[in-house]
């Protein structure tokens, strides 16, 4: 939130005062609250029978005519602006923050003098502050007479109600915005835990159809396998369950949590060792396509301050695609580099590529399904997912394909 300010003069002792005035957060008057102010303040110039009633806005550098009575006789304009350079009546209420009354200023030395509203026949004065619930500066309500006016109590009261009346209208008006603006967070929450219940499908999905696979392949063959085969299967098998189980802990865990403002749990990650994680929990699904996978890691071991899970869900989803939308006998080149202070990590694949039109809605959430080149199915929710832990981790990704030609994926942690 930017805060602003504006330097008022007070006229009697020349003190310049620095005063807080409506900020960025405020919201604009509606209308309904601008026609109200028009019936009160024209209500209250009939009433005092002077040809003007104002309320006044107070800026950076000016003070504005917000709202001007429609009397006979009012020389005010609506939108109208003074400098704050001569020390006005409206500068002096915001000032001392309490009413003023001047009863005639040509017979007032303090106000007699360089004096504007003087010298459009304004001689007369009675004005209280206007401010925001948090002590911001509105500005103020005045009526203005072209004769001498001392402003009974009756008057002064009925001017000090319509001064209150605004002020509960600003009020109510901060706190129906503040309302809104927590309503919006509560749909983007709910947004978020829907989507964050499509990730633990999208990952539970792909993680039982991995195991159906494996089982299909042993009641196909199992006559032909011999008891190590078998056992290397059974063995996968158990991998992609223990995975499938961590995977949904972790989520079952983020989501109990505000997602929203769900932060990385930082600590020293080896970005080698979990990418060769998820190359073993997708080991069944690059052997079906006969995928070769070619690496190249500049250092053994290269370690990163970040979130292991979220990093490992980033590198399974991109790794993901790479075999599902890959071609038979196809392959993917992964590789890890250190430029300067940050890691680079290249996954390259030789698939079907993306066409140019959807490259700009890539990281979108789609709720089409694309199946992959072996009819593997996808709920449209991972790279979302990816991209939005890859700004949690304040890393940047870049994206090149061509259709038919592959894709490579850029990470910069």
């Amino acid at each position: 939130m930017k805060k602003r300010f504006s330097t008022i003069t007070l006229r009697e002792t020349g003190e310049k005062k620095k005063v807080q005035i409506t900020s960025d957060s405020k919201p604009v008057i509606r209308k309904e609250l601008i026609d109200k102010w028009q019936a009160l303040i024209d209500t209250a110039a009939r009433i005092v029978n002077v040809p003007s009633g104002l309320i006044m806005r107070l800026n950076e550098e000016n003070i504005e005519v917000f709202l001007k009575s429609e009397t006979e006789g009012n020389p005010y304009k609506k939108g109208e602006k003074a400098d704050l350079v001569y020390g006005l009546y409206c500068e002096t209420v915001i000032g001392k923050q309490e009413k003023l009354i001047v009863a005639d200023a040509t017979k007032n030395a303090v106000w007699k003098d360089n004096n504007p509203d003087v010298g459009i026949n304004m001689i007369s004065y009675l004005g209280f502050p206007i401010n925001w619930p948090d002590g911001e500066v509105f500005g103020t309500v005045c009526l203005l007479d072209n004769k001498e006016n001392h402003y009974n109590k009756d008057y002064e009261n009925l001017l000090f109600h319509i001064k209150k009346h605004i002020e509960s209208d600003l009020n109510l008006s901060v706190l129906n915005s503040n309302l809104k603006h927590r309503n919006t967070e509560l749909e983007h929450l709910n947004n978020t835990k829907s989507r964050f219940l499509s990730l633990i499908s999208h990952d539970i999905r792909g993680n039982i159809a991995t195991i159906d696979e494996f089982l299909k392949l042993i009641i196909k063959d199992y006559d032909n396998l011999d008891k190590e085969r078998i056992k290397t299967l059974l063995s996968s098998l158990s991998q992609n369950a223990s995975t499938s189980y961590e995977t949904l802990e972790n989520l079952l865990r983020w989501s109990k949590n505000d997602v929203v403002q769900l932060e990385p749990d930082l600590a020293q990650v080896d970005i080698i060792a979990t990418i060769e994680r998820v190359l073993h929990y997708y080991k069944q699904s690059i052997e079906l396509k006969s995928i070769s996978i070619k690496k190249h890691y500049s250092e053994a071991r290269a370690f990163v301050y970040s979130d292991e899970n979220m990093l490992t869900v980033i590198f399974r989803n991109i790794i993901s695609n790479a075999i599902k939308y890959n071609r038979k006998r196809g392959s993917i080149h992964i590789s890890v580099d250190k430029t300067d202070d940050k890691h680079i990590v290249e996954i390259k694949d030789t698939g079907i590529g993306i066409e140019k039109i959807n490259l700009e809605n890539l990281f979108m959430y789609r709720e089409e399904e694309k199946t992959g080149t072996g009819g593997e199915s996808s709920a449209g929710i991972g790279l979302m997912i990816t991209k939005e832990f890859l700004d949690k981790l304040d890393a940047q990704i870049e994206v090149e394909s061509k259709r038919h030609e592959g894709t490579t994926i850029k990470i910069m942690l």
